[in-house]
């Protein structure tokens, strides 16, 4: 089993070598040279222009993420993921005879961190684009927009628009609201919902108060916001405020094994949920299978399409994790799946910048995505053109089985709402 290299030098491993079949040239590139080498179908080339991060040889990319602290398991998954998509690539050639490597920094979760480790890469680090998983990315977001460098983010905490800021999915908190969630919950019957989040956490709390928006549009009363400790966490004792708020259904911006706790404990308390709607993380199997069959029944919202699907493109992914990512392709992981999808985005992206990409023209080049689906892993295809928030907010759903042993794709898919007229 392979171990991660934890050196934040660039990666000379074939695990993080990345590539991309083909080459789209745009206008503005500057003015290249190429020659065949000797592996087929493959091509070197010698650019007019030298821009950060490419060599003849090479492209050089930058990760930057949360890799202790809160969100620290996680990061690790995302980057196996990272891993294993340019390294299928690279096997059938690479990108135009280029090996691609990338320099990462951890930031710690903290936004004066992820500033340093951003500057760092941006200006010392020599790469052409960034990778980014990071639960404070506000901390480097107006100086890469400043320097004009492609970041592409897992995930997208701060939903501010930033032109160099892009991500594969609509950010949860975006506004306007989509009316997707309350949609959702109106059709199994919901009627009055409570939103939980989590003490003290901005971000969750945030969330909350837009799904109750979504509620609110599609009909469902929202009876009050119900808060949930991020340490230890009395399930009964919460079972009884939400039997005290009248609540049939309730929509949850929590942790996996707190959601799971929060149904499992209602059920235990005789209290009546109809919908139970948890967030992206709480599709997790090993939280699951700590409660069994009394989280039978509850709901996930996802963004990417659910492995319980078995589609020629989760296939592949698998396969890729098996010979690239072995030590986290035994159990299909959300967060892995998230940086495979990632990293080929930002890949697209440099394929269409053409045969010499500079970050403008890889800026230009994700812009230019415009029925991006990762290949069929997404819920729909989506249009970069337009900025983040305009992409449509489409998700997959899954259900918890009667055994409580997994996850269900829930029928019609996918679940697309619409974008609500802003408030005030």
């Amino acid at each position: 089993m392979r171990k991660l290299d934890l050196r934040s030098q660039p990666c000379s491993r074939s695990s993080v070598v990345a590539a991309v079949l083909g080459c789209v040239l745009l206008a503005g590139v500057a003015a290249c040279g190429s020659r065949r080498d000797d592996r087929a179908g493959t091509v070197n080339t010698a650019c007019a222009t030298a821009a950060p991060g490419v060599t003849q040889d090479g492209i050089n990319l930058g990760l930057l993420y949360s890799g202790s602290g809160f969100g620290s398991d996680p990061s690790t998954l995302f980057r196996a993921g990272i891993d294993a998509r340019p390294d299928e690539q690279n096997a059938k050639g690479g990108m135009n005879g280029r090996k691609i490597t990338y320099s990462f920094r951890d930031d710690e979760s903290v936004p004066e961190l992820n500033l340093v480790a951003g500057r760092d890469l941006a200006e010392h680090g020599n790469v052409l684009s960034i990778l980014q998983f990071s639960v404070a990315p506000s901390g480097s977001a107006a100086l890469l927009e400043q320097q004009g460098v492609p970041a592409v983010e897992g995930v997208i905490p701060d939903p501010g628009e930033h032109r160099n800021v892009f991500g594969y999915s609509r950010p949860l908190s975006q506004l306007p609201v989509s009316s997707g969630w309350g949609e959702f919950i109106a059709a199994k019957g919901g009627k009055r919902a409570v939103t939980i989040s989590v003490e003290l956490s901005a971000a969750t709390t945030t969330l909350a108060g837009i799904s109750a928006q979504s509620l609110r549009a599609a009909g469902v009363d929202v009876v009050t916001n119900l808060q949930v400790p991020a340490g230890a966490f009395d399930a009964a004792r919460f079972a009884q405020q939400l039997r005290a708020a009248g609540a049939d259904s309730l929509i949850a911006f929590v942790p996996a094994q707190t959601y799971y706790q929060i149904v499992a404990g209602a059920r235990a308390a005789g209290v009546n949920l109809t919908v139970a709607l948890g967030n992206l993380a709480t599709y997790d199997r090993s939280a699951l299978d700590l409660v069994g069959a009394a989280a039978a029944g509850a709901y996930s919202f996802l963004d990417y399409a659910p492995f319980e699907l078995n589609t020629a493109a989760h296939r592949r992914f698998l396969a890729a994790m098996a010979a690239y990512s072995p030590q986290a392709a035994s159990v299909p992981d959300g967060s892995t799946l998230i940086g495979w999808i990632t990293t080929d985005l930002l890949l697209e992206g440099i394929k269409a910048a053409g045969l010499c990409p500079t970050r403008a023209s890889v800026l230009t080049g994700l812009r230019a995505q415009t029925h991006y689906d990762a290949g069929g892993l997404l819920p729909a295809p989506i249009d970069l053109s337009k900025g983040m928030g305009n992409i449509a907010p489409c998700y997959d759903y899954v259900q918890v089985n009667k055994a409580g042993t997994g996850f269900d794709p829930v029928a019609p898919a996918p679940g697309c709402g619409h974008v609500l007229p802003a408030s005030g």
